[in-house]
């Protein structure tokens, strides 16, 4: 039950709060689930849309308040709700049935916790304490857009990818140090995607697809740009060196790649990645955040606005021939 019928279709993190109530309920076991209000209740055809998505199978109706006490005298109300007078009682919820709203929070606080509850239990620790605040920051606030869906931040990404490439391209101190900071904002942005994603219940497979395949492109694009343009500005030395790791690194995966397309099992492009983070120690897990985009991505920031560019692909180098020699390692171990 809602005090009124502008909160019930309120934007909360992307969805109206009354289809968020309905996931709940859904989530939580109920098979009817009834949407009241004070009449005049007429539900919009975007919270009718988003109940249709999210109601999991469970019938659900529409009711003004009057109909519903006389259809439903006996009905629970969903904890955490603005309840219409306090006609109904609110026992206590059935196992499974999450609170939507604890007790004087805000829909705005409430909108901040779903948001913060998108964060992933593998992110590194740049991403957890740098990039994961920041990027939230953003996706809370495109979650205020009724028409914002995930795809539109995962093309947002691939637009920074682009201008970061073209300002490598130019071959200059100033395109380097643009192309470096435009990485570390696509690393960033890239997590935007995925909240939004999670915040209204809108991850798919096709998504993470396109969301990986930008990543990729990302991260190659970075380093051959890097590269390309320590050679224009004279620098070889330093632009074999990065493209020698970027082929290391390339042959990698295409050849684990190659190993899961005919069926090796535990062969796949995080074999190496889900291979380490079974080995549980300190070491392990420092290793594996230091190879993680995150921090690769904010340490090539950092060395080349520091005028390191040179040490960062020297040794971006040798972490990837240390990479490859592991990655063969691994796979050798899978097939014996």
């Amino acid at each position: 039950m809602f005090a009124d019928a502008p909160v019930a279709h309120q934007l909360v993190a992307g969805l109206p709060l009354a289809a968020r109530a309905v996931r709940t309920a859904a989530e939580g076991g109920y098979s009817h689930i009834v949407i009241t209000a004070p009449a005049p209740w007429q539900p919009g055809a975007e919270l009718q849309a988003e109940v249709a998505r999210l109601a999991a199978g469970a019938v659900v109706e529409f009711m003004d308040e009057a109909q519903a006490l006389a259809a439903h005298p006996a009905a629970h109300a969903l904890p955490g709700m603005a309840l219409a007078g306090g006609t109904l009682p609110a026992p206590a919820a059935p196992a499974g049935i999450a609170s939507l709203r604890t007790a004087g929070e805000s829909l705005a606080e409430l909108e901040r916790r779903i948001v913060r509850q998108t964060a992933k239990a593998g992110d590194g620790i740049i991403s957890r304490h740098i990039n994961r605040p920041i990027s939230q920051s953003i996706s809370r606030r495109l979650l205020r857009l009724a028409w914002i869906r995930p795809v539109h931040a995962t093309w947002g990404t691939a637009l920074l990818a682009v201008a970061m490439l073209a300002a490598l391209l130019l071959g200059t101190r100033g395109g380097l140090i643009a192309g470096a900071l435009l990485f570390q904002a696509a690393s960033i942005f890239d997590g935007v995607d995925g909240e939004i994603a999670r915040a209204t219940f809108r991850s798919s497979p096709q998504g993470a697809r396109l969301d990986s395949l930008i990543d990729a492109a990302t991260n190659f694009a970075c380093i051959g740009g890097v590269a390309w343009n320590l050679q224009l500005q004279g620098i070889t030395d330093a632009a074999l060196a990065g493209a020698a790791g970027l082929a290391m690194l390339v042959t990698g995966l295409t050849v684990i790649g190659l190993r899961s397309r005919h069926g090796k099992e535990g062969l796949t492009f995080n074999a190496v990645k889900v291979h380490f983070s079974q080995r549980r120690s300190r070491v392990m897990e420092w290793l594996t955040w230091l190879t993680m985009r995150d921090f690769f991505a904010f340490a090539g920031a950092v060395l080349i606005v520091a005028g390191l560019a040179s040490f960062a692909l020297y040794a971006f180098a040798i972490v990837a021939a240390g990479w490859l020699v592991v990655v063969i390692a691994v796979m050798a171990r899978h097939s014996a």
